[in-house]
């Protein structure tokens, strides 16, 4: 309840790794949350299996045909991330209409530069994909001590 006060409706799509729950996530539907993030295939599939289906996001990039083409069957609305042609490339042959671009921005681990996520975006497009926009991991952001600064970071 608290967040959904301070987030409402689709200003907040819970991450369903941070309590891996069917019951909860179906709360925090209940509530107005009808988008879901998820770690792994897995997640989103129980997910769908749940009927929680509105809007499920993939924020890892996979390459993994026999998962993607899961998700892509699901029944659920299925966004993946994508940060390279060749995750973009796994997503259109295996059924996945859409897409965001993973920009990395500041945590090296996954994403593609911002300089290069307008040509992503257009290679996956002419890949027949729908590209919802972009995304980044700013977890960093977390480790500023003072509530202010990350308050300022945010916004």
């Amino acid at each position: 309840d608290t967040m959904s006060a301070a987030l409402p409706g689709a200003r907040l799509r819970p991450h369903v790794k941070a309590h891996k729950c069917t019951a909860l996530a179906r709360e925090q539907a209940r509530r107005g949350h009808l988008g879901f993030t998820g770690a792994t295939p897995r997640e989103l599939l129980g997910l769908a299996r749940a009927g929680l289906t509105d809007d499920l996001l993939l924020a890892n990039e996979s390459v993994d045909d026999a998962r993607l083409r899961a998700l892509a069957e699901c029944g659920a609305r299925v966004t993946v991330a994508i940060d390279s042609e060749a995750t973009a490339r796994a997503a259109a042959r295996n059924g996945i209409r859409e897409v965001l671009v993973d920009v990395n921005v500041g945590i090296p681990r996954c994403g593609i530069s911002a300089d290069g996520a307008g040509a992503l975006a257009d290679f996956a497009r002419s890949l027949g994909l729908t590209v919802r926009g972009t995304m980044g991991y700013e977890g960093h952001a977390v480790l500023v001590p003072d509530r202010a600064e990350r308050r300022r970071l945010h916004l």
